[in-house]
């Protein structure tokens, strides 16, 4: 093509309306403002300003800028295929292809999201390190205690047994020197009747100074024995009293006719029941006495100690009950 008709077509094609200049000229011609046509069409003010000004909203697609065009152009009688040849032509063009991303930002990118990971990785490593050695800290310091209570509940059975026995033997001790002073008396006596009897044979009073001396020795060894026999009853009888006391199994029966909470503890300080009863159970326990209990609902319990009723009746009051079994009258 020469360059004469390569201009004569620019002339043409700057001769022919745009058109937005087509749908305000026939606009006009109606005598219609832009107002009323976007009132006709149910189109914003701003959409028809747009149009005639042949300005395509980034914001709005194609398709929906056609679709308006069309719907002006019928509205005022004008060819929509006409006047939409002339929208492609003025809007039609050819999208640059779109930037293909760096290949360095991408790994620079992949490469900084990789570390972010590996610190959250390393953050809950180390919160669960952390949970872990509470963990077993908290197991250790309860075992200490655990020994500790064991220790101390040995040695408050052991001690007591020691206690009593030490004043007993402290107090038998000094027999034996008191017996062992019998002998210098016996031994006086003896004198005594020495002197009185000289004109006596050599031989008779040999044998009557032994004989006072060898029932000296006889008594001390019976007091001695007899100190021994004292001794060995008294720790017979403390141990007794021990087993007792730390020993005696008492069995009681809780019945109950309404749901209660109750807490029993026994005289180790365990607690041997606890919780919500339902009614109509009856729950049998047993620990050593005394005990404590604690009753949500009394009136709503019965209960029986060693197979005696305990009347309970002055804690039914509508209030939480607290007393002790055995009962003091």
């Amino acid at each position: 093509m020469s360059s004469k008709e390569s201009q004569v077509d620019e002339q043409n094609t700057e001769s022919r309306p745009t058109p937005g200049e087509m749908l305000r000229n026939a606009r006009e011609k109606a005598g219609l403002s832009q107002q009323k046509m976007a009132d006709k069409i149910f189109l914003k003010l701003k959409n028809i300003k747009d149009i005639e000004n042949d300005h395509l909203d980034d914001t709005m697609s194609a398709t929906f800028a056609k679709g308006y065009v069309r719907m002006y152009a019928k509205q005022l009688g004008l060819d929509e295929n006409v006047v939409l040849a002339e929208f492609n032509r003025i809007h039609t063009t050819t999208k640059p292809p779109a930037k293909l991303q760096s290949f360095s930002k991408r790994v620079a990118k992949q490469a900084h999201d990789d570390r972010w990971m590996m610190v959250t990785w390393v953050i809950l490593f180390l919160l669960l390190a952390a949970f872990v050695t509470w963990w077993y800290q908290q197991s250790d310091i309860g075992s200490v205690l655990d020994n500790d209570t064991t220790e101390e509940t040995q040695n408050t059975v052991v001690m007591p047994s020691q206690q009593r026995n030490m004043p007993e033997v402290a107090a038998n001790a000094p027999t034996e020197p008191e017996s062992s002073s019998t002998e210098p008396a016996i031994s006086t006596e003896s004198a005594s009747f020495d002197t009185v009897n000289q004109p006596a044979a050599a031989q008779a009073n040999s044998a009557e100074t032994d004989a006072p001396e060898q029932d000296a020795a006889d008594s001390i060894d019976t007091n001695e024995t007899a100190v021994s026999d004292a001794v060995t009853q008294s720790q017979e009888v403390a141990v007794e009293t021990l087993n007792e006391t730390y020993s005696d199994v008492v069995d009681l029966v809780f019945t109950f006719d309404e749901d209660c909470w109750i807490n029993i503890e026994d005289a180790t300080g365990e607690a041997i029941a606890y919780g919500v009863k339902a009614a109509g159970r009856v729950m049998p326990v047993s620990g050593q006495a005394p005990f404590k209990v604690t009753l949500g609902a009394p009136e709503g319990v019965s209960i029986t100690f060693d197979g005696e009723a305990v009347d309970i009746s002055a804690f039914q009051n509508g209030r939480i009950a607290r007393f002790s079994l055995p009962m003091q009258d």
